[in-house]
C-alpha cells in the first residue's frame, strides 16, 4: 500500500471512532521520526503529527497564515522530553482532502530517506515552506489544457535524460521547472528550455522573461521544441509519460521520492489523472537548438535600463544554424555531468 492510500484508510478509521477531540494513530513506517495520522472530531479535520526531541528548535511563526492549513506546536504528553507538531488541513473538500493526503504520503516516504531525527524534522519543515504558494494557488483546479500540455514536454525532456546513462537522481534534480526558474532544466554547466506546441499552430514558442534564452552565465543553453498533435485515441496522455517514468525510476528511492515531490508541485496530482486521459499527445516533430550567436533572442544585457519581465515570441521557421542533434545535446550534458556518452 501506498504511503497517501494508508492515510486515508488510517483517517477513516479515525473518523468513524467518532472521538470528539484530536485522536492520532501512529504510522507503521520505517522511519526515525515518529509520524501519526489525526483527526479532530469536533472540527472534521485531517491532520498529520510528528513527535521529536525538544531538543530540536522549531519556529512555527511563518506557517501561521496558511490559508487551508493550520499548524500547532505543543509539549507532547504522550514521549517524555518531546515536542509534537499537529498539522491539520481545515478544508473539507474531498479533492483538497485526497491532495492532502499525496502530500503527507509523500512526506512519509521522504523522512525514511534520511538517518537523523534532526534531518527529518528539517524536511518537514521544508515541504512546510512550499504549502502556501501550492495551497493557495495549484489545487483550486486542474492544470489548464497549456499547463498540462508544457509539463508533457518537460517530463517528455526528463524521461530522455532518465534513458541515458545519466544518474537518476541527476536527472530528477536538474527539472527544475515546477521551482519557476528561467530554464526548465538547469545544472552547473548546461540548461534547457523545453517548449511544446501543437502541430497546427504556427511554429512560433513564446519566451518569458529576458533570461529565459540568455546564455551569458552558462556554457551550454538548449531549446527542445516538441511539436505534438492533440488525439482522441492515439498517442500518449501525460498519466502514462508519468507512469512510465514512476517505473524508470522505481530502483531508485531518492530519485522517486524527489520526482513525486516535483510533481506536486506542478500541480500534478494523481487525483485528478481521469481528467487528463482525455488529452493524447501524438509526437510529430522534435528539434533543438543551441543557444548562441545570432540565434534570436532577447538578452539582459540588451535592454534599456528599467526594462524587465520581457515577454516575447521567436519564429522557428526561419532557418538557422543552430539546429543541433538530440544525440549531441545529450553527450554534452553527460560529460559535462562526469557521465560516459550515450550510444
Amino acid at each position: 500500500m501506498n504511503s497517501d492510500n494508508m492515510i486515508k484508510d488510517i483517517w477513516k478509521e479515525l473518523e468513524e471512532a467518532h472521538v470528539p477531540s484530536v485522536v492520532k494513530r501512529a504510522m507503521d513506517i520505517p522511519s526515525c521520526l515518529k509520524m501519526f495520522c489525526t483527526y479532530n472530531g469536533q472540527d472534521g479535520y485531517y491532520g498529520i503529527a510528528f513527535s521529536f526531541s525538544e531538543g530540536i528548535n522549531l519556529d512555527i511563526s511563518p506557517f501561521q497564515n496558511l490559508s487551508e492549513i493550520e499548524v500547532s506546536l505543543f509539549k507532547d504528553s504522550s514521549f517524555p522530553d518531546s515536542k509534537f507538531l499537529l498539522i491539520q488541513l481545515v478544508n473539507r473538500d474531498c479533492r483538497v482532502r485526497d491532495i492532502f493526503a499525496a502530500i503527507c504520503g509523500n512526506i512519509a516516504n521522504t523522512i525514511q530517506s534520511v538517518s537523523s531525527e534532526r534531518e527529518a524534522v528539517l524536511l518537514v519543515v521544508s515541504q512546510m515552506r512550499k504549502w502556501q504558494d501550492l495551497f493557495s494557488k495549484k489545487i483550486k483546479t486542474t492544470l489548464s489544457v497549456q499547463e498540462q500540455q508544457g509539463l508533457f514536454g518537460e517530463l517528455s525532456f526528463l524521461q530522455k535524460l532518465i534513458c541515458s546513462s545519466m544518474d537518476k537522481v541527476h536527472a530528477v534534480k536538474s527539472w527544475v521547472g515546477p521551482n519557476m526558474t528561467p530554464q526548465d532544466f538547469q545544472s552547473e554547466l548546461w540548461a534547457v528550455e523545453v517548449k511544446t506546441i501543437v502541430a497546427n499552430k504556427f511554429p512560433n514558442v513564446s519566451i518569458n522573461g529576458e533570461l529565459q534564452l540568455d546564455e551569458s552565465t552558462i556554457s551550454k543553453l538548449y531549446l527542445y521544441n516538441l511539436v505534438v498533435e492533440i488525439l482522441p485515441v492515439d498517442g500518449k496522455t501525460l498519466p502514462e509519460l508519468i507512469d512510465e517514468l514512476r517505473d524508470s525510476l522505481s530502483q531508485e528511492t531518492y530519485a522517486t521520492n524527489l520526482f513525486e515531490n516535483k510533481l506536486l508541485y506542478s500541480g500534478y496530482f494523481d487525483t485528478d489523472k481521469d481528467v487528463y486521459k482525455e488529452r493524447h499527445y501524438y509526437t510529430r516533430k522534435e528539434n533543438y537548438y543551441l543557444v548562441q550567436g545570432d540565434f534570436p533572442r532577447i538578452k539582459k544585457e540588451n535592454l534599456l535600463l528599467g526594462v524587465s519581465d520581457v515577454k516575447y515570441s521567436i519564429s522557428l521557421a526561419v532557418p538557422t544554424e543552430n539546429v543541433v542533434e538530440e544525440s549531441n545535446v545529450l553527450n554534452t550534458i553527460l560529460s559535462y555531468e562526469g557521465n560516459q556518452k550515450v550510444l
